[in-house]
């Protein structure tokens, strides 16, 4: 993304942009709540892997639909600014980036919960690369999906 945003000319000078790689989000998000807490964003986005449920037996119950090849997720939810929400829909629709809405009914498994924590409150995003067979060793992606999460960002 930082080689990105800088063939296209950059972030405007007056927004701090900070992109993190953080670590053991699935067991508390150790690595996100203190860097939240020490930069104190006024917006935060989670990019994070989506469970894909396109194969056979699988129950869109259990995760809702997500299919690969068609694009990011972006979430609506409980620990989503609606703002945020709003204009991570309205860019994709504007740069004719494909995208799918997931809506969750409750909190946020990704960095998201947390990020929207921090400090006085965060308004925050999710984007979700979909990923197939998650948590084994044959995990599925699509690299489309991953440009087009990155153009959205």
């Amino acid at each position: 993304m930082p080689r990105c945003l800088s063939e296209e000319g950059g972030v405007h000078p007056d927004v701090g942009l900070y992109i993190l790689g953080t670590v053991q989000e699935e067991i508390g998000s150790r690595g996100a709540r203190p860097a939240a807490f020490n930069i104190n964003p006024k917006t935060g986005l989670a990019v994070d892997m989506g469970v894909a449920m396109d194969f056979p037996r699988g129950r869109l119950e259990d995760q809702g639909r997500l299919d690969l090849g068609k694009g990011p997720a972006i979430t609506q939810g409980a620990n989503t600014n609606p703002v945020v929400f709003d204009l991570l829909r309205s860019v994709a629709e504007q740069e004719d980036i494909p995208f799918q809405i997931q809506a969750l009914g409750s909190s946020s498994s990704t960095n998201a919960r947390v990020i929207q924590e921090a400090g006085g409150g965060v308004a925050s995003g999710v984007l979700s690369v979909p990923l197939r067979y998650m948590h084994t060793p044959s995990e599925v992606l699509c690299l489309d999906d991953v440009q087009a999460t990155v153009d959205l960002v």
